[in-house]
């Protein structure tokens, strides 16, 4: 029996809120359907439509030349994905001698595919919560260990809304990674990494908030992300009642939790937008 060989990288652990009473209220056929039309397709379509340069060319920028898309591309091939039950399972492995530059970038990537999973979930009315980490892990087929994928599993039953935080030894590594990106003056790095990944007072479970790393999901400049826009409150209840989902009083304070996230998203990315 060959030795078993972990693998190094990000792993992101999500969960559907309200899966519970999707199975409930809908027969087992409408419930297949749901799972079939979205879960199933997400993967594919998602990585397909970031495969282009994530952030579009303004004026008086070059575009990409070929190497940088072929980097990206590559990148994102690396993404494995596991779908079980109410649960998702993302990773990315990363080889941690590249220099930080190339690292910064697969994280930048790992973060716009967990954003744009939790976008087109909560837009299909399946609003998750999730965590990332860092660390060894083993995924083969259907079968994963390691520390990073318990730490997001625990991160992720801690949440009081539909979002995405970064455990303890992600945010590290994101941080010590932001100070050398401030120190070396990439500001095109750092305006993305800012863009993807912002500070937020979090809620927690036992009406705890603590400030945490989070990932955006409500608005990107990304090819095939769509912005939630519209009535915010009637946008967020919608997606938590969806598919005969029953916004019971425990149900409530995600649905207000998660409409806060929103406002404060566009309310603060978009007024930095403006002073650029």
């Amino acid at each position: 029996m060959s030795e078993i060989q972990p693998a190094t990288g990000f792993v992101g652990y999500f969960d559907i809120l309200g899966y519970t009473q999707i199975m409930l209220n809908n027969n087992i056929h409408k419930t297949a359907q749901f799972v079939s039309d979205t879960l199933m397709n997400i993967p594919r379509d998602m990585i397909d439509s970031l495969r282009s340069p994530y952030l579009a060319v303004r004026p008086l920028e070059v575009a990409p030349d070929s190497s940088e898309r072929d980097d990206w591309s590559q990148i994102l091939d690396r993404v494995s994905w596991i779908i079980f039950s109410d649960s998702i399972l993302i990773s990315l492995p990363f080889d941690s001698a590249l220099p930080e530059h190339d690292l910064v970038q697969n994280y930048l990537a790992f973060s716009i595919v967990c954003a744009s999973l939790m976008n087109r979930c909560f837009t299909a009315g399946f609003p998750l919560r999730g965590a990332i980490s860092v660390g060894e892990f083993f995924i083969e087929d259907r079968c994963f260990a390691g520390r990073p994928i318990i730490n997001a599993y625990y991160a992720t039953q801690r949440l009081e809304f539909a979002g995405c935080v970064l455990d303890e030894a992600a945010n590290n590594l994101i941080s010590d990674w932001r100070k050398h990106l401030v120190k070396r003056g990439e500001q095109n790095l750092l305006d993305k990494l800012d863009q993807t990944t912002i500070l937020y007072m979090v809620p927690l479970k036992e009406n705890v908030d603590e400030r945490h790393r989070s990932i955006n999901w409500v608005l990107l400049d990304t090819p095939g992300f769509s912005p939630i826009e519209g009535d915010i409150r009637d946008v967020t209840t919608r997606a938590f009642l969806m598919h005969n989902k029953i916004a019971v009083p425990s149900v409530q304070g995600k649905i207000n939790n998660t409409e806060m996230f929103i406002r404060h998203i566009l309310t603060n990315l978009q007024r930095d937008d403006t002073k650029q």
